[in-house]
């Protein structure tokens, strides 16, 4: 395919910032960059040759979808040029808070530092634009030891706070132990577990149980496995979901599905453009992540 970058800038309604590096936490500059420069050129990540070139101007731009497990930065970064963000028609937030972890030890902010951020943007920008995010959960066992550990235990004091800051829903999945996944746990001195579908349903039942008392709906996040379990109280995510964005930005979203993800994700079209390597290569550095390019 031929590149597009010295044609005009494509544009795209949702630019997705980032599903493939946490762009909100470590690299802000680069946005801010970007946006004041009106485009960003972006490479295919299984194709470096393959560049796009994606218009950034807020009057093609109808909403961002952020991701990130840390804010601190992304609040400080809109605090300091709020007039520039305002400047379109909506964000919309994908912000994931997990137990802390050995897995993940590498995010700067803490539990109750990130519970506030999430508070934050509640406030700011309401319910609808902000989803919460519990994800992955994963069980693994450290080299020389039988016990299972998992990235559970601060689920009920997370979600009873998510639910005093008044969402209605969590986003999850179980995580998918690619052989890369595998391999740079290993080589960290963990074992991951990919549970069978009962033991699954077995954990799904006590979460289902927190969640039911705080008011809160379980939204599965690429799990057509769990789906099939056919749980009251669990259903498909739709993590970028253009129906609320279209509610959020007050104007027309298509409602076209995102072919370019797995057959089994909710979510509806945007263009991505995060990337893995580089610049792009996430400094929390979780061992459980299919994104992070290192091997060890």
């Amino acid at each position: 395919m031929q590149n597009d970058h010295k044609k005009k800038p494509r544009k795209y309604e949702i630019i997705s910032c980032s599903r493939r590096t946490d762009i909100p936490a470590f690299l802000m500059d680069w946005v801010i960059e970007k946006i004041n420069q009106g485009f960003v050129d972006v490479a295919n990540p299984f194709n470096k040759k393959q560049i796009t070139r994606v218009s950034l101007r807020p009057g093609h731009v109808k909403c961002w979808c952020w991701w990130s497990k840390d804010f601190s930065d992304w609040i400080n970064y809109y605090k300091s040029n709020k007039s520039l963000f305002q400047e379109y028609e909506g964000h919309y937030f994908q912000f994931t808070i997990n137990s802390p972890s050995e897995l993940e030890n590498q995010i700067k902010s803490s539990l109750d530092e990130r519970l506030d951020q999430l508070n934050w943007l509640i406030e700011e920008f309401g319910t609808l634009a902000v989803n919460y995010r519990f994800d992955p959960i994963i069980l693994y066992k450290k080299k020389g030891s039988n016990q299972i550990k998992s990235n559970l235990n601060k689920f009920e004091y997370i979600i009873n706070h998510v639910s005093k800051f008044g969402l209605k829903e969590l986003i999850f999945s179980f995580a998918t132990i690619y052989p890369k996944v595998k391999k740079r746990m290993e080589a960290r001195g963990y074992i991951p577990i990919d549970p069978p579908i009962k033991k699954k349903k077995e954990i799904l039942l006590k979460l289902l149980k927190i969640c039911k008392l705080n008011h809160l709906e379980m939204k599965a996040c690429c799990q057509p496995d769990l789906l099939k379990l056919q749980l009251p109280g669990v259903s498909q995510a739709h993590c970028i979901d253009a129906y609320k964005i279209q509610k959020i930005v007050g104007i027309f979203i298509s409602k076209e599905k995102d072919t370019g993800q797995r057959d089994a994700c909710g979510c509806h079209k945007s263009k991505d453009i995060g990337g893995y390597h580089g610049i792009f290569q996430c400094k929390h550095n979780c061992s459980y992540c299919y994104a992070n390019p290192r091997k060890s």
